[in-house]
């Protein structure tokens, strides 16, 4: 699956690409413009709500398409420089993180033998991992979202909406009960859309939590579109909620991906809305982007958003393999 690049109607996209030397800069003093779709040869790359990792040293992407059961490579430039999935099996893999060796994580959570992967670049097998030594209220861990973060592994359940945080060799470390944590602000739900749920045994078991991503201080943030609301797990165990319901700038339809920068800025993503919108660390809204269309830089159900600090890029996931959008951010 090796791509070289040469064809006229991409090198407009290239070269306007290669100029994008750009630091992040706080949102607050941003604005966000739409650069271009990952693409190869034959043009734009098709996918379904893809899973997106940026290797910030090597300034390259990498993107995980559950449905075509292959992972993609692209450069700095956002085309593709190599890809794999016919030489180790993809099918059921669900999220994938790199490594700070360059090495590929894969989590499968319906495998019976193994819940991670560990991949060389280039798609081969170093090894099998399954999280270990786990207490016996994690034992039902069936992880579906994975974050590989200096050293560690946080493997999420969806689901479940357990976290257990890992070594590289699976042995367990940590381990988070999400849903025992909302139950205990259950009283902030007063009022909110979703209050019956939360507040509802029967209704609750059945709760997903859709987006999940851990900072560099080690911060837990997630979504959960039942609640039409998006939460922070401070390392100190302290649980904040944000967002609320609504079909203006801001608000929460249905929410799904999330993700921080450097600055602490969260950007989530609503399928419903189809937008991007970012909140400052205080939860505070501060712009959004996208909406629903076939114009450049329009979204279809956008899911995984990814930063990229060091070039200053958004990558964001998409429906009706409309592939991965690319933004940057400039200064106003």
């Amino acid at each position: 699956m090796l791509k070289y690049l040469s064809h006229q109607p991409f090198r407009s996209l290239v070269l306007c690409l290669l100029s994008l030397s750009i630091t992040a800069v706080q949102a607050s003093a941003m604005e966000v413009r739409f650069v271009a779709r990952l693409a190869n040869f034959d043009g734009i790359v098709p996918s379904l709500w893809s899973k997106i990792a940026v290797d910030k040293e090597r300034t390259e992407v990498f993107t995980l398409n559950p449905r075509n059961r292959d992972v993609r490579i692209f450069n700095a430039t956002g085309m593709e420089i190599f890809g794999f999935g016919d030489d180790v099996d993809l099918a059921g893999a669900t999220d994938l993180d790199l490594g700070e060796d360059g090495n590929i994580y894969v989590v499968y959570p319906r495998a019976a033998t193994h819940k991670v992967l560990r991949l060389d670049y280039k798609g081969e097998l170093l090894a099998k991992i399954e999280p270990k030594s786990l207490p016996p209220d994690f034992q039902a861990l069936n992880p579906d979202n994975l974050q590989f973060l200096q050293g560690k592994l946080y493997l999420a359940d969806s689901v479940s909406m357990d976290v257990v945080v890992t070594d590289t060799n699976g042995v367990f470390e940590n381990g988070y009960h999400l849903k025992d944590a909302l139950m205990e602000m259950a009283d902030e739900f007063e009022g909110r859309p979703g209050e019956e749920t939360i507040n509802d045994p029967e209704q609750f078991k059945f709760v997903d939590m859709f987006g999940f991503c851990v900072d560099q201080e080690h911060n837990i943030y997630f979504t959960i579109p039942a609640l039409f609301s998006a939460f922070k797990l401070n390392v100190d165990g302290d649980l904040q909620m944000f967002g609320a319901a609504g079909s203006g700038p801001g608000k929460f339809g249905v929410v799904a991906g999330i993700t921080t920068d450097q600055y602490g800025n969260i950007y989530v993503t609503d399928r419903l809305r189809s937008v991007v919108m970012i909140f400052d660390p205080a939860f505070n809204f501060l712009k959004e982007f996208g909406y629903r269309g076939f114009r450049p830089g329009s979204l279809i159900v956008p899911d995984d958003v990814v930063v990229d600090d060091r070039k200053g890029l958004i990558y964001v996931a998409q429906a009706a393999n409309r592939g991965v959008n690319v933004y940057a951010i400039t200064d106003f």
